[in-house]
């Protein structure tokens, strides 16, 4: 079976006035659920379709309640509130009758502000030059990773039984995703999901793990992937315990310019 693009994937096979369908091929799976990214870019696709909304994305809200599988996939948006500058959206992921997964995207005007403070850049680790590209372990890696190109900067590699609760991981999207501004906005929620939690790294054995919630922020307008420049994805464990681990990330540019924070709540077996 050939591999389905992250845009092929995102192409809706049915729609209605208040819902989109999708298919989730094996390829896009993490364990038995379908990757966290895809669903999400699921979501904001069907908000930007079905409710038109197009002020630039601030937040992305997810809570994945339950594993969403193969096959397919109905997504639904409705508008909660759209205030003077503010709207916000809700977005259901359906498999049969069952909502499995809740987005709220929160979108928001550009307004005058005596506020302005940029976000702290980090030094770059080594890389991406002279690092290889992490070879894709069929049945070992999640399907999903093989649409991804991975060098890995800092950090242990997942089960390596690494003492260091962080990772900085360069990554970019192994296939065309498209350069309109939302066909950026949905690369990025993609590409921003798909590193592993540092937990991953510091167990010693192959163990699951999965997100419970992901609270994705913009700092800027998502630039277009590129078929050739590497992103970045610096991930920090803050507290792990009793079998929860709450992390961040900064996703971070070609440019060396954070883009968006990550937030994650992050369940793992072991």
């Amino acid at each position: 079976m050939s591999l389905i693009s992250f845009a092929q994937a995102l192409v809706p096979t049915a729609r209605t006035a208040d819902a989109l369908s999708f298919t989730v091929t094996d390829d896009w799976l993490q364990g038995r659920s379908s990757f966290g990214g895809l669903q999400v870019a699921f979501a904001l696709l069907a908000i930007r379709e079905l409710t038109g909304v197009s002020a630039p994305l601030r937040v992305l809200q997810t809570t994945f309640i339950a594993p969403i599988g193969a096959g397919p996939v109905t997504v639904t948006a409705r508008t909660l509130r759209a205030g003077k500058s503010v709207t916000h959206v809700e977005s259901r992921l359906l498999q049969g009758e069952e909502t499995l997964g809740l987005v709220i995207g929160i979108f928001g005007a550009a307004r005058e502000s005596a506020i302005d403070i940029p976000i702290a850049v980090r030094e770059a680790p080594h890389g991406p030059e002279g690092l290889k590209d992490l070879p894709f372990f069929k049945g070992i890696a999640p399907n999903f990773t093989q649409h991804f190109v991975w060098r890995w900067a800092t950090g242990g590699f997942p089960f390596s039984g690494s003492s260091e609760p962080f990772t900085r991981i360069w990554l970019k999207h192994r296939e065309p995703t498209g350069s309109s501004p939302f066909e950026a906005e949905y690369a990025l929620v993609g590409l921003a999901d798909a590193v592993p939690s540092p937990a991953i790294s510091m167990m010693k054995a192959v163990k699951a793990g999965s997100s419970l919630t992901w609270t994705l922020e913009l700092l800027r307008p998502a630039p277009p992937q590129g078929d050739e420049a590497f992103w970045r994805i610096d991930s920090d464990i803050h507290q792990a315990k009793d079998g929860y681990v709450a992390q961040t990330a900064v996703v971070v540019g070609p440019d060396n310019q954070p883009v968006a924070l990550s937030r994650q709540a992050v369940v793992v077996f072991a």
